[in-house]
């Protein structure tokens, strides 16, 4: 992709909707470098949204102007600008993750009781369980 072009989100796709025809929408607010709808991977539809790369932020900028909130195939579009972030990245780069490695749980370590380690005043047996003994 070169650096004069422009991407543009476009949300809440009809889901019957193909590359040609949004390439035909964005290409009267100047020349559309790319028109890429994100299928799903599982079923092969579309996942309702697609990014359109334009030639110049100037024809990208015209063209989120004009299309935000309009109705294509029924529903209203959904334009922003695409964000960076993942473009910039090498393939199978991931953000950087805590080193917890995720949430829940907390609090102190307690190791195993045993079989006869139990608190005096407990009213539980050794063969586990409040069932017995009551």
């Amino acid at each position: 992709m070169n650096p004069q072009n422009q991407k543009l989100y476009v949300g809440n796709l009809n889901f019957d909707a193909n590359e040609d025809q949004v390439r035909e929408l964005f290409s009267s607010y100047g020349e559309v470098a790319e028109v890429k709808i994100i299928m799903d991977r599982f079923s092969g539809r579309s996942r309702g949204f697609a990014f359109v790369c334009m030639n110049t932020a100037d024809e990208a900028g015209k063209a989120k102007e004009a299309l935000q909130g309009q109705p294509f195939q029924g529903k209203a579009l959904v334009i922003d600008l695409a964000r960076t972030e993942q473009r910039d990245r090498p393939a199978g780069d991931r953000r950087e993750r805590s080193p917890t490695g995720g949430g829940g749980g907390g609090g102190e370590f307690r190791p195993r009781r045993e079989w006869g380690d139990r608190p005096a005043g407990d009213r539980r047996d050794n063969r586990g369980g409040d069932r017995y003994n009551r």
